[in-house]
């Protein structure tokens, strides 16, 4: 299935569902690995991860931190899995786990929720 087919089915899914998935999933690990740095007032790497229209803002340098649809094109992906010039988190590598649900909710479209704070 192609990336945009993938991202129309889980689009039309329940949208209380993905800000479920989000809430529950998503926030918790963006709050505990990434906030500290990347939020409205620090802006670490011109990347907050306060609102989803921040997140899929294309920056000059390194593209779209989150390309819903496509986690092969979101920098965060790269990022995560360190096999770029940027690894995140610094220090300790995120558990394997997290990697695969961040990368799911790319896969998903990347749908939001409350806010993560």
């Amino acid at each position: 299935m192609t990336p945009l087919l993938v991202y129309l089915f889980l689009a039309a899914q329940d949208g209380s569902e993905q800000s479920r998935f989000f809430d529950e999933r998503v926030a918790p690990i963006l709050r505990k690995n990434c906030l500290a740095c990347h939020n409205h007032e620090l802006a670490d790497g011109d990347v907050s991860f306060e609102d989803r229209e921040t997140l899929v803002k294309v920056r000059a340098k390194r593209g779209a931190a989150v390309v819903p649809g496509e986690p092969e094109k979101s920098a965060l992906v790269h990022a995560i899995r360190r096999d770029g010039d940027v690894q995140m988190p610094p220090g300790n590598k995120l558990a394997a786990a997290d990697v695969e649900t961040l990368i799911d909710w790319i896969r998903r479209g990347a749908p939001w929720g409350a806010q993560p704070k």
